[in-house]
């Protein structure tokens, strides 16, 4: 996790080629949304069971996340630019690549202003992270790479927006 939180494109590229990674990187993927969970919750003044309740959820979301996160990237990146890669030889490294996440546990500093700048910290650098693994993980240069992240990040945001007009 320090590795991949430092951005380490060896250390994506390890994890794409190791096949017995991926439990570790399903558990890293949950630590990330649970520390959003309870920064979150915390940073809106709630406390008690419903932090555990908020880190629950976010693990459910975070992982939800994720998985259409890398679904939608191998699509793209397969389909669209041709890279060749199995499913989870991307998934391993995008999942780490959620490392940074846990900074979100910060959120719960009881500072209005702290919350917004550990949510903008972390978001940047999970973005980041995230586009070092889709490069390292797909063998694409750069500027595929971060086409990718943004093609799928408008692709969550419509669906998002989709889902919560309903």
């Amino acid at each position: 996790m320090v590795q991949s939180a430092r951005l380490n494109s060896a250390n994506f590229l390890s994890l794409k080629e190791d096949p017995t990674a991926t439990g570790q990187a399903l558990v890293v993927l949950a630590l990330a949304g649970t520390s959003f969970g309870i920064g979150f919750t915390s940073s809106i003044g709630v406390r008690d069971l419903w932090v555990l309740l908020g880190a629950l959820i976010g693990a459910v979301i975070g992982v939800v996340l994720g998985f259409v996160w890398v679904s939608l990237t191998f699509l793209i990146g397969t389909r669209i630019f041709r890279a060749t890669s199995d499913y989870w030889s991307l998934a391993r490294p995008m999942f780490f690549a959620s490392s940074p996440g846990l900074v979100f546990l910060l959120m719960s500093v009881p500072a209005s202003f702290v919350a917004d700048i550990v949510r903008a910290v972390g978001v940047a650098w999970i973005a980041i992270s995230t586009v070092i693994a889709v490069k390292t993980a797909l063998g694409v240069d750069s500027q595929r790479s971060i086409l990718t992240f943004i093609l799928v990040t408008f692709i969550v945001l419509i669906g998002y927006g989709l889902l919560s007009s309903l």
